[in-house]
């Protein structure tokens, strides 16, 4: 009986490996880091619009002076947009500018509220709202291969103002 010889193939376990990590496992290893980040992404846009309609609840708020200021969208200090733009920023989002986050409020239409109200100090209690936060995507990726890719990433959240009931004080009342 004859037996064959075979000639040794030396390395050829080493090309297979490099060859399915050129073209399998580091694409793989890409595609989840770009997953990843647009999850941190749209966790940290989701943040930003619920501290946009914290402060967009209030209505207004009292000063360093005392005095009361109205809340706005984009006009004015505090206002919506700005809240939401130094999460963004302070989150890590870094490359954003103010002119890249687009901040959108508006007064749900419901029976028994007033409806053309533009900014949030217009809201009256209980009155529902959504606030919308949208960035470009290609101002916050880390990879840019194409293997996800969203033009936006943008997040609505609904909320209801928060304004006090109006009430006054007795100036009769004795002081200590």
């Amino acid at each position: 009986m004859r037996r064959r010889q075979y000639r040794p193939r030396h390395g050829v376990a080493s090309v297979e490996l490099a060859v399915v990590f050129l073209f399998f496992l580091i694409p793989l290893m890409i595609a989840v880091w770009e997953v990843g980040r647009l999850v941190q992404v749209q966790q940290i846009v989701s943040n930003a619009a619920r501290e946009g309609a914290r402060l967009a609840a209030q209505g207004n708020t009292i000063n360093s002076t005392g005095s009361a200021t109205q809340i706005m969208v984009s006009t004015g200090t505090p206002n919506v947009h700005d809240v939401v733009y130094q999460y963004l920023y302070a989150a890590g989002l870094t490359n954003l500018s103010s002119s890249d986050v687009t901040v959108t409020f508006t007064f749900t239409p419901t029976s028994g509220y007033p409806s053309g109200l533009t900014d949030p100090y217009q809201g009256v209690k209980n009155q529902p709202f959504t606030v919308t936060v949208s960035i470009p995507w290609n101002r916050v990726r880390w990879v840019n291969l194409g293997l996800i890719n969203p033009t936006t990433v943008d997040f609505t959240v609904s909320w209801q103002m928060l304004v006090d009931d109006l009430f006054t004080v007795n100036q009769t009342l004795p002081s200590w």
